[in-house]
C-alpha cells in the first residue's frame, strides 16, 4: 500500500478517462487511500528473476555501455469542445501533443536493476496559444531494485509536470492547472514464505504554478505497513495501514494527520474470474484557523470492491466501486463515492476495442465555500496495431458534471487520435 496523501486533484496520472486512459477519475497520485491488495510471497531471487525477465520483454533497441534504451515517439491530436470546463461560453480547440519517451535499464548485477522512464512533450493549442505548455509523461520515474536475502527493496522517484484540469474531480471553470509533483519513496518486502511483510515510506512535494491555486502547494510524509497472508494458491488476505502528515505552504488549507487501517482480500475464483476487496477505518485530524473556514475532521470508513471477468479469449470486463476521501479544493476534504465499468474486446489480432463508463459523487466538508456534485463519463476507444513498431488509436470521451452550485456544472466532448512509434 502506498498512501500518498497530498492533493488528489493535482495528481498526474488520472483523468476521468481522458485520452486513451481507462483509469478512474481521482485515482492518481495523491488519492487517499490507495490501499494495496496484497500479493503472493516470493523469494528475492524469484522476484529478481521476474524483474529481469520483464526487462528482457521490453525490446530495448539501443545500448550505450551497460545501459539498455528503448525510444518511443507519441503524437496526439485532440478536439476538445470545452477546454475551460465551463457551463456557458464554451471554448473549443484542437490540441497537438508531440512527445518523446525514453526507457532505460541498467542491470547492475543479477539481483540489482536501475530503471529510468522519462517522457517529455509539448501541448500546442492551435486556437488558444496562451495555453501552450511543456509536459512530462505521468510515468516519468527513476527506480532501483535490490535484494538482501528474502527482502526486496525498491527505491523510486516519480515526477511529472502537467496541466490537465479534468484530473481534478472538484475543478470547474479552468482551462489548465500547471503543477509539478515529485514523489520519492522506499519500499521493503520481506518474504516469509506464506507471509509477506511490506514497509513503505513516501515523501511527496506538490508545487502549483497558477497563482489562483498556489495555496494548494504542499508536502506530505507517509508511512504504510502491510501484512499479506497466502491462504492457498488462489486466495491471499491481510491488513493495510498508513499514517500520513500533510503540510501546506500557505495557511488557506488546514494541515492534517491521517490514519487508516483495514483488511483486504484477493481471490482468484476461477481461470476467468477474480475479485479484490478492502475495507477499513479512516481518520483525519485537521488543524483549525485556515482561510477555508473548515473545522471538519474525519472518523469514518473507506472501502472498495473490484471484479475482473475474462468472458472468453477475446473479451474481458471489470467492475469497481468504492468510497474514499480526497483532499479538498476549498475544503478540508471531499467524500467520494464511485463506480466504474470497463470492457475490452480483441476483435482481431491487430484491432482492439474498449469502452468504459463511470459515476462519482463528490461532497465537500463543511467549509465557507462547499460543493456537491455528480460526475458521469463515457469512453470509447479503438486500437490498431499497424506493425510491431507502430500503433494507431482513436478515442472518444464524454464528461458531464452536475454541480451544486449549478454554475460549476459542465459538459465536455473530446475526440483523440494518437500515433505511437517504437524505434
Amino acid at each position: 500500500m502506498k498512501f500518498r496523501h497530498h492533493l488528489v486533484f493535482l495528481g498526474i496520472a488520472a483523468g476521468a478517462f481522458m485520452g486513451l486512459s481507462s483509469r478512474l477519475p481521482g485515482q492518481e497520485i495523491g488519492s487517499p487511500p490507495q490501499m494495496g491488495t496484497g500479493g503472493v510471497s516470493q523469494t528475492g531471487e524469484t522476484l529478481a528473476e521476474q524483474l529481469k525477465q520483464s526487462d528482457v520483454n521490453q525490446s530495448y533497441n539501443l545500448r550505450i555501455g551497460p545501459v539498455n534504451l528503448r525510444v518511443e515517439t507519441d503524437l496526439t491530436f485532440s478536439f476538445n469542445d470545452n477546454i475551460s470546463l465551463t457551463k456557458t461560453g464554451r471554448v473549443s480547440d484542437i490540441i497537438v501533443t508531440p512527445m518523446g519517451i525514453v526507457h532505460a535499464s541498467w542491470v547492475v548485477s543479477d539481483l540489482n536493476t536501475l530503471k529510468l522512464n522519462v517522457g517529455i512533450g509539448y501541448e500546442a493549442y492551435l486556437l488558444n496559444s496562451q495555453y501552450n505548455n511543456l509536459v512530462l509523461a505521468p510515468d516519468s520515474q527513476a527506480s532501483f531494485n535490490f535484494f538482501a536475502g528474502d527482502v526486496a527493496i525498491n527505491l523510486q522517484d516519480t515526477f511529472s509536470y502537467q496541466q490537465d484540469p479534468t484530473a481534478v474531480a472538484q475543478l470547474s471553470n479552468q482551462a489548465r492547472l500547471n503543477r509539478f509533483l515529485n514523489d520519492a519513496g522506499v519500499t521493503a518486502q520481506w518474504d516469509l514464505n506464506d507471509i509477506m511483510v511490506d514497509l513503505a515510506y513516501d515523501h511527496s512535494n506538490l508545487w502549483v504554478m497558477d497563482s489562483i491555486y498556489n495555496y494548494l502547494t504542499n508536502q506530505s510524509d507517509t508511512f504504510a505497513p502491510k501484512l499479506t497472508i497466502k491462504v492457498d494458491e488462489s486466495i491471499s488476505t491481510g491488513v493495510n495501514a498508513s499514517v500520513s502528515y500533510t503540510q501546506y505552504q500557505q495557511s488557506f488549507e488546514n494541515n492534517f494527520f491521517s490514519e487508516s487501517a483495514g483488511p483486504f482480500v484477493n481471490a482468484t475464483l476461477s481461470n476467468n474470474l477474480s475479485l479484490t476487496g478492502q475495507f477499513g477505518g479512516f481518520f483525519s485530524q485537521y488543524q483549525h484557523g485556515g482561510g477555508n473556514g473548515d473545522n471538519s475532521s474525519i472518523a469514518s470508513y473507506y472501502g472498495s470492491l473490484g471484479i475482473n471477468n475474462q468472458l472468453n479469449t477475446a473479451w474481458s470486463q471489470a467492475l469497481t466501486a468504492g468510497r474514499e476521501f480526497l483532499p479538498g479544493l476549498t475544503s478540508n476534504y471531499t467524500d467520494r463515492i464511485y463506480a466504474n465499468y470497463s470492457d475490452s474486446w480483441q476483435a482481431t489480432k491487430e484491432i482492439a476495442l474498449n469502452s468504459s463508463i463511470f459515476w462519482e459523487n463528490l461532497t465537500d466538508s463543511d467549509s465557507t465555500f462547499r460543493e456537491t456534485s455528480d460526475r458521469y463519463g463515457v469512453n470509447l476507444g479503438l486500437n490498431d496495431t499497424l506493425s510491431p513498431h507502430a500503433n494507431l488509436s482513436f478515442n472518444y470521451q464524454f464528461l458531464l458534471k452536475d454541480s451544486d452550485p449549478s454554475y460549476l456544472s459542465y459538459i465536455q466532448n473530446v475526440g483523440t487520435v494518437e500515433m505511437v512509434y517504437n524505434f
